[in-house]
């Protein structure tokens, strides 16, 4: 093969055509870049000014810049601490797969003039990769920055995080849109949180494995100690209690509105089941604009009017909005029901990844704003990805509330104790966090005066206690299987608290390594147990389903746990959970008591 030399002077003309003229035609001819599940182009981003201004808002409401870049710049995930800071995630790693240090942090954003934006800009802690879910509480802060959950603490005041904590390990990094994230406090004082259905996950902890993909699991801040709480769905990503403490949960592509039960097994995007699973569908049979959700917030706050109270808002990527839901008992579960959008952006960049009530009362939504909603548009083009650009907004209704409260943790006992009745969920919230801290720190004088508030609020009303009272109270290492007898005895038209108790008390039974019990708390609470299985309310029956299943035997009662599961089968309805949950737990008995259950 011979090879012709080109003169240098005509090998310069033809780069000069080629940069020039040429590649100017080339890139007229192209067809412009449409991400997925966008119509056209997407366009230059606009400034937080340009981007409220196209917002819409139900009429008497506006939306307010909290903060924006260059202070906030790829937010992923936030939480508000005690004193109305907020924590938030920022990535510039996303979408690298590979575990180790990055470059992304973790900042506290903090008003100190009262004007209502974020003036003070601390970073909190640095080198991580991808942190994905965040919450503050007992004596710390904790971060999802897979493959672990990390514990990171201040232990001199300067705002820095001096010392960090391994939690638990094992999470996956297959998909980066799939990992752990959405830690939130359960009013059972667990911190729960998300997995991704192409994110399998493997965590090792004592002498158990726990291999997992899509689920929710939960972590007891005292011991550390990991479970999963339930399995299935697709990519969720948010988390919501409501006022019964049930957990709600958004997720993508399969439908938006799920109810989780512990140790139920729901619907799969994709992947195997295991072997004779009845899964658990949604609660819903309606869809808003494209299935793409990240976060959820169940808003509860006198700062809007009574229509919007009480009501989920998720965030809606490819729709570029916020959707609402409201719900409703249906059995041992709920039904959802759409309602029209709080919020629409106008503008493709806007990504809703997380939605929380403040200390104000208003609803605060962090915005991601990047060109690329698509895990397929951020894998081909890494470069594409916008790494100049965030936003918090807030949603206000008339005049902004003024804070109740300057900072939670300082207040005392009772103040605190009080302060879980407040009319502003995230002062409830906050306050069962405080006191769940000093309850699980053996703290008798914090115990006694939940005690007494719960005592005196079930005697006037038992319905009027708010949820964060009642599991704060039910679920203290101080509240003996005796009490919780006598509680459900004092409340005997109160299902809601009744079957808060019966959670509690399959806690506690369940508890391998609670030695406190004596055999007398397990008479009491085989007893009540098995009282509580032919109790009008499924909420109650289901709940002692799920007790029942933690324990390997009765040792009082001339039943086995499989026979006493089955006398919960009460009424044949089937409202899409009582059933499947009955079975998800029955199963692991079938063998052991097959010829009982036969008889």
């Amino acid at each position: 093969m011979r090879f012709t030399r080109v003169p240098s002077l005509a090998v310069a003309a033809f780069l000069s055509i080629l940069s020039g003229d040429l590649a100017t035609s080339l890139a007229a001819d192209a067809e412009p870049f449409i991400p997925r599940r966008q119509s056209q182009p997407p366009g230059p981003p606009l400034s937080p000014t340009e981007a409220i201004a196209k917002m819409t808002v139900p009429e008497g409401f506006r939306v307010e810049l909290v903060a924006a870049e260059p202070d906030l710049v790829n937010p992923v995930a936030m939480a508000f601490d005690d004193r109305g800071r907020l924590f938030v995630t920022e990535s510039f790693e996303y979408p690298r797969r590979e575990p180790g240090p990055g470059r992304d942090r973790v900042k506290i954003l903090e008003d100190t003039t009262g004007d209502g934006r974020f003036d003070s800009v601390k970073i909190f802690a640095d080198g991580l990769n991808i942190p994905s879910g965040i919450a503050v509480g007992h004596g710390g802060v904790w971060v999802a920055n897979a493959p672990d959950i990390l514990f990171l603490e201040d232990t001199n005041g300067d705002d820095r995080a001096d010392r960090q904590t391994v939690v638990v390990s094992g999470f996956g990094r297959d998909d980066t849109h799939e990992l752990p994230n959405a830690l939130t406090w359960g009013p059972d004082g667990y911190l729960y949180g998300l997995n991704g259905v192409f994110n399998r996950s493997v965590v090792r902890q004592g002498d158990q494995t726990f291999d997992f993909t899509c689920a929710m699991f939960r972590i007891d801040p005292a011991t550390h100690r990991f479970e999963l709480f339930c399995e299935g769905t697709s990519n969720p990503w948010g988390i919501a209690f409501d006022p019964e403490g049930e957990a709600f949960i958004s997720a993508c592509v399969i439908d938006h509105l799920w109810h989780l039960t512990e140790t139920g097994y729901y619907h799969r995007q994709g992947g195997p089941y295991p072997p004779h699973t009845w899964k658990i569908d949604s609660i819903v049979d309606h869809k808003h604009q494209m299935a793409a959700y990240c976060g959820i917030e169940f808003f509860d706050s006198p700062a809007y009017p009574p229509e919007y109270r009480d009501k989920l808002y998720m965030g809606n990527i490819h729709g570029g909005c916020i959707n609402v839901d409201s719900l409703q008992q249906y059995g041992s579960t709920y039904r959802g029901q759409g309602h029209p959008d709080f919020l629409t952006a106008n503008d493709v960049w806007f990504m809703p990844v997380a939605q929380k009530v403040g200390p104000d009362g208003c609803l605060h939504i962090l915005d991601w704003y990047d060109r690329y909603h698509c895990y397929q548009d951020a894998n081909a083009d890494p470069e594409g990805i916008d790494r100049a650009h965030g936003r918090l907004y807030r949603v206000v209704h008339g005049q902004r509330p003024e804070v109740d409260v300057a900072d939670v943790s300082r207040l005392t006992h009772a103040q605190l104790v009080e302060l879980l009745e407040h009319p502003n969920i995230f002062y409830r919230q906050r306050a069962a966090v405080n006191l769940g801290w000093r309850l699980r720190g053996d703290d008798t004088e914090a115990a006694a005066e939940a005690f007494r508030l719960l005592h005196q609020a079930t005697a006037a009303d038992p319905t009027a206690a708010s949820i964060q009272l009642l599991t704060t109270t039910l679920s203290a290492p101080q509240m003996t299987v005796a009490l919780l007898d006598e509680f459900v005895q004092s409340v005997p038209d109160d299902p809601r608290a009744t079957a808060w108790a019966i959670r509690c008390l399959g806690e506690r039974l369940g508890d391998a390594d609670d030695d406190t019990l004596d055999a007398q708390s397990r008479q009491i609470g085989e007893a009540m147990l098995l009282r509580m299985a032919t109790a009008k309310d499924p909420r109650v029956r289901l709940q002692v389903v799920i007790a029942a299943g933690k324990l390997p035997s009765l040792q009082h009662l001339a039943l086995s746990p499989a026979e006493l599961m089955l006398t919960t089968m009460t009424s044949p309805h089937d409202d899409g959970l009582f059933p499947r949950i009955l079975w998800q737990n029955l199963q692991t008995h079938v063998s052991d008591d097959k010829q009982r259950i036969v008889e």
